[in-house]
């Protein structure tokens, strides 16, 4: 009686409060809050800024620079006058005064090259940015998916308190005019006990798969999250693709496939980059100065005095230069560099294969997991079918008394893990035509 009691106050608080949410995430909601928080997406798109970053800066490199210079001194002693050039004793102070402009003509290259590097690692950045967005996006699908399968085993488990109870009242009942033995009544309050640890380790497990899903999305864990249960659609093998389809679909949709490519054009730009050092380099630069001492005199102006704007107006100097550098010798510096380049452009093009052959290889573990869960789903609806008409069958029997309760548990507990196989199944099914369709480039939407 205490069973049946409690069991009926658990069964009021799951039918008011158990699933009771006023607002539950949908996917796309859980999806949108996980790729806003994720850690790994904003540091991808952080990476990229710096990219940003050296782009201008490299674009830059081809604006002459320009320079000022003030210095003011002050002198005592025996010096030499910065505006006469003449031996001064005493003291006085002096200044100087400069602007200048320096211009690279020519570098072989290397600035245009490396603004077409810094162009092509922003591009790939661009896909590293979306490589990390599908890491999450199937991290939230698995989540997502977990907790919809708990919500199924927990309403199978719920159905089977439910047929315990039933099964407990009507066997008290036959004890009480004959019909049933006391171990009978034992036997069936047993399973009923059992099967009530069967539904607390599946709200256990519904909690965890909530607690995960949250912690993908990088929210704060709270008691009342839930998610919107949407109507599943069973996935069908008629329009499933052959794997190389598949897999030229993805080689175009997967921003990993574009992020190497890009890369390895970059590594070869870098090769470029580093061959440039090799030639001349022609620089251009000009130059504006003046400079002015309280010790001067310009007996023309002032004879008592030389004012600072006369004098640094008269002591104006403009100066034009070209600088030509020609490499000859640098202790093998630029040979090394060269040969770096072009290493690290040998790793660009095996990470490129590298990439494709992974790819590869996961479209092929699907598919072939695809074809399997279909065949293990379409299996399990076969055994629950049967299971469940030897289940009935039993009910029957048991019900009129000409089944003992041993066997009619056994036949329910058959019935009871296929039930559990079907909904494992299903969902692995889903999962996998998830992913396959999320290689092709198509939005997994629920």
């Amino acid at each position: 009686m205490k069973r049946n009691i409690l069991l009926l106050n658990f069964l009021i608080y799951f039918t008011l409060g158990g699933w009771a949410q006023s607002k539950p995430w949908t996917f796309q909601q859980c999806l949108d809050t996980a790729l806003r928080r994720n850690i790994s997406v904003n540091q991808s798109m952080l990476s990229n800024e710096l990219n940003k970053i050296s782009l201008e800066q490299s674009r830059a490199n081809r604006i002459p620079s320009v320079n000022a210079n003030i210095g003011e001194s002050f002198n005592f002693g025996k010096n030499i006058n910065s505006s006469t050039n003449q031996f001064v004793i005493g003291s006085f102070h002096s200044g100087s005064y400069g602007l200048s402009l320096s211009y690279n003509l020519f570098n072989g290259l290397q600035n245009n090259n490396t603004i077409r590097q810094y162009k092509l690692n922003i591009d790939a950045g661009k896909y590293d940015v979306e490589t990390a967005k599908n890491a999450v996006i199937l991290s939230v699908t698995t989540g997502y998916l977990q907790i919809l399968q708990q919500y199924e085993i927990l309403r199978t488990a719920f159905n089977q308190l439910s047929a315990d109870s039933v099964q407990v009242n009507r066997t008290r009942k036959q004890l009480e005019v004959g019909k049933a033995a006391e171990g009978d009544l034992l036997q069936i309050q047993s399973q009923l006990a059992t099967d009530y640890l069967q539904y607390i380790n599946a709200q256990n497990q519904l909690d965890i798969a909530r607690v995960t899903l949250m912690q993908l999305m990088q929210i704060p864990v709270i008691d009342n999250f839930d998610v919107e249960v949407p109507k599943l659609v069973e996935p069908g093998l008629d329009l499933l693709q052959g794997k190389e389809v598949i897999y030229q679909k993805a080689l175009a949709a997967m921003p990993q496939i574009q992020s190497a490519s890009i890369r390895t054009s970059s590594s070869m730009m870098a090769i470029k980059i580093a061959a440039g050092a090799r030639w001349p380099r022609l620089t251009f630069s000009a130059g504006l100065s003046s400079n002015y001492a309280s010790s001067s005199r310009n007996p023309d102006v002032n004879a008592e005095g030389y004012p600072w704007y006369s004098q640094v107006w008269n002591n104006v100097g403009q100066s034009t230069s070209l600088g030509l550098s020609i490499p000859i010798y640098s202790n093998r510096s630029i040979q090394s560099s060269i040969e770096r380049a072009k290493v690290n452009s040998k790793t660009a093009e095996l990470n490129e294969l590298n990439t494709q052959q992974t790819l590869r290889m996961n479209i092929e573990q699907t598919y072939t997991s695809f074809k399997a869960a279909a065949k293990s789903f379409e299996a399990v609806k076969i055994q629950l079918n049967s299971t469940e008409m030897t289940y009935k069958n039993a009910e029957r029997k048991y019900t009129v008394g000409v089944m003992s309760a041993t066997d009619f548990l056994i036949q329910k507990n058959n019935y009871v893990s296929s039930q559990s196989n079907l909904i494992q199944a299903k969902y692995n099914f889903i999962f996998q035509s998830k992913i396959l369709d999320f290689y092709q480039g198509k939005n997994i939407t629920f």
